[in-house]
């Protein structure tokens, strides 16, 4: 008997029926996904690292070989929540129980420069999807250890970092100057478009997850504006991709 309340597709049926038709192999699930929506930070990653491709998912996905396949790295996918979204739910499918977001995101206190490294230790729901996973409430935790231990490891390294809140919206051409400036003024470090609907997705099912960020841009003021080298932003996403790999193969 159906349940009326029940989702008409599940990420499983989905799996099944690509792998039905070719179109997905089959391959032990990863335990760890990390995310990484800019393309600088998939080539750095790609250059740096033995991989094998799996066809199948939005984007690329691959498996790193020096960990037998036990971390998986996903890029090309796009931005923005839905996608992070659909992607962690198929993941968590498939059987992985540890997600990381690395990406760019937009400062919202002053003293954040380009490149300044933000650790989430939770995000504030400004998105659509996150409301689909869980029941209401202003903010998702990341997860505490995972945010601790890479923590660590970036300080152990000597890069200065930041932990705290920050802001996850659909909509950047609406992110109205009322709201980041009192954004700011609650200390909100940071605005993204993905983390609160990869972390509602991972904490709806019991699973880990944490999101970091490479500060790109400045909305601190209520100003906008853009980094004339971006070179800082994309070396910081490296240090982070470092930090995290560190940590996961540490587990």
């Amino acid at each position: 008997m159906t349940n009326a309340s029940d989702p008409v597709l599940k990420p499983s049926e989905l799996l099944a029926y690509r792998r039905a038709n070719g179109q997905l192999s089959d391959f032990p699930p990863p335990h760890a996904v990390i995310f990484a929506p800019q393309k600088s930070l998939a080539d750095y990653v790609l250059r740096h690292h033995s991989t094998k491709r799996i066809k199948g998912f939005l984007g690329e996905f691959y498996l790193f070989k020096r960990t037998n396949g036990q971390i998986a790295f996903s890029t090309g996918f796009g931005i923005g929540a839905p996608v992070i979204g659909g992607l962690t739910d198929e993941f968590a499918a498939l059987g992985v129980k540890q997600f990381a977001l690395i990406g760019m995101a937009g400062g919202l206190q002053p003293k954040l420069n380009t490149g300044s490294l933000v650790i989430s230790t939770n995000a504030i729901r400004g998105e659509g999807v996150s409301h689909h996973y869980l029941s209401p409430n202003f903010t998702v935790d990341s997860s505490e250890e995972m945010s601790h231990r890479v923590g660590n490891i970036l300080t152990k390294q000597n890069h200065s970092h930041v932990l705290g809140t920050t802001w996850t919206t659909d909509t950047p051409f609406r992110e109205l100057r009322k709201d980041v400036l009192k954004h700011q003024s609650e200390g909100v470090l940071a605005v993204d478009m993905e983390a609160a609907a990869m972390l509602s997705v991972a904490r709806s099912m019991n699973l880990s997850a944490m999101a970091m960020f490479s500060i790109a841009d400045q909305l601190s003021g209520g100003t906008w504006r853009m980094a004339s080298e971006l070179r800082p932003a994309q070396k910081g996403l490296t240090i982070l991709f470092d930090a995290v790999f560190e940590y996961l193969t540490s587990v």
